[in-house]
């Protein structure tokens, strides 16, 4: 994450928050164009999320792991990808 989130104090407000960062930076880091898209944001974990991206014969999937720091600053703990292949 490059450019500095902050979140309200509801639960509502911090998984919209988390949701903005993921999204953020699937923008700015992903690079395979071709595929269907985003097919899935799952919360998995208290402050982690996983990304679903559709692709030809597999599902790549981003998973975003944040801090809640108190003032409602979101920091990325940890951010990883697995692949999931598709099944016929």
């Amino acid at each position: 994450m490059t450019s500095k989130i902050t979140c309200g104090k509801s639960a509502l407000e911090q998984s919209t928050g988390m949701i903005e960062a993921a999204l953020k930076d699937v923008a700015a880091t992903y690079t395979q164009t071709g595929g269907g898209g985003i097919i899935e944001i799952k919360l998995v974990a208290t402050e982690t999320f996983v990304v679903s991206i559709s692709q030809e014969e597999r599902v790549d999937q981003i998973k975003y792991e944040f801090d809640i720091k108190s003032d409602g600053e979101l920091v990325l703990r940890n951010r990883s990808t697995d692949t999931q292949t598709k099944g016929r």
